[in-house]
């Protein structure tokens, strides 16, 4: 059977199971595993139940209790290289059900659409990777090389317990290539990422009663001023290599089409986001602390490291101010 009699098949076979299909993901989708807590377990055991119904054989890898991993690998009928699908189960909070339409964890579908948290990013695409694995491994004896399917946990909290671990403790899981379904479009194909330098920040001052100002800062206010000039990293020149330039520039219409218009320009700058914010006790105490999550990110040809450096030459005019980098808990 030749690569175009494989492909036929392969897509009719698709097309019969696509009720299937749509349930398998509905049931992703009913399933919450938001992070924080991070706790996929539940989603864990149903998409572990799924390939042992098919027969298809994997490991489930968890260092952090809460937190498992799913391993499968096969090995194709003649030599060649090594291809990994890597898909994260964890997905972002729900944040408060009222503001949704319909219950985020519904699996609804309407006009062709399957709606709740945490669709996008990324069960559909999880699920690619798991409906490519289990289908090419009924054609394992006509392919060349090895597949790996890695399920991972903890991905929005930095990967500690999930990909991260099994890169260090499991080095089976590194192959030639990744193939990974982030919520990108139909139309691209997402070959790099930005660097991300996320950061806990503290600033300190010693409070007091509202009614006098003057004998104390306010952390929060000062704490302002910090985030107005973190804005301004946004601003830093950034020399991307020539063909990575071209190529960001090639897919521009495409891009800027799936993700609204400026996406393309905000692929090339560096990115400031706030994320949290905590600070103050009460409306007329002046507030002695404020924590604020930072989430930077820098571009291909600006280091993390270096971007790094700017946020600390941001905190140097401030002593009060100091910060950790993060770590997933």
């Amino acid at each position: 059977m030749n690569a175009t009699e494989l492909r036929a098949g392969l897509e009719a076979r698709m097309e019969r199971d696509a009720d299937d299909i749509l349930r398998f993901v509905q049931r992703m989708v009913q399933i919450p595993s938001e992070n924080p807590s991070g706790d996929t377990t539940e989603l864990t055991a149903f998409m572990g139940d799924w390939l042992s119904e098919r027969g298809l054989d994997h490991a489930v890898i968890a260092p952090q209790p809460t937190m498992p991993n799913i391993v499968a690998s096969f090995q194709g009928g003649e030599p060649g290289r090594h291809l990994v699908l890597n898909g994260h189960l964890d997905i972002f909070p729900a944040g408060d059900p009222s503001l949704w339409s319909d219950d985020p964890f519904s699996g609804a579908v309407r006009d062709g659409k399957l709606f709740g948290r945490g669709v996008i990013d990324m069960k559909a695409g999880t699920a690619a990777s798991f409906l490519a694995y289990r289908y090419l491994h009924e054609l394992r004896q006509h392919l060349p090389g090895k597949l790996t399917l890695t399920a991972v946990s903890d991905e929005e909290t930095g990967g500690t317990w999930g990909t991260g671990y099994l890169m260090e403790h499991h080095p089976d899981v590194l192959g030639d290539c990744v193939l990974n379904g982030e919520p990108s479009t139909p139309w691209t194909i997402r070959f790099g990422e930005k660097g991300p330098v996320w950061l806990d920040m503290l600033v300190r001052s010693p409070g007091g009663h509202g009614a006098y100002t003057h004998l104390s800062r306010s952390a929060i206010q000062e704490t302002a001023e910090i985030i107005l000039k973190l804005e301004k990293l946004a601003e830093i020149e950034v020399n991307l290599p020539p063909d990575i330039l071209t190529h960001v520039e090639d897919a521009r219409a495409e891009l800027d089409a799936a993700l609204g218009v400026g996406a393309t320009d905000v692929v090339k700058q560096v990115t400031v986001n706030i994320g949290i914010i905590q600070g103050g006790v009460k409306t007329n105490v002046i507030a002695a602390d404020c924590r604020t999550g930072i989430d930077l990110r820098a571009p291909v040809g600006l280091s993390a490291q270096d971007l790094l450096g700017h946020f600390e030459a941001i905190l140097a005019e401030h002593p009060n101010a100091s910060y950790e980098l993060f770590k997933s808990a």
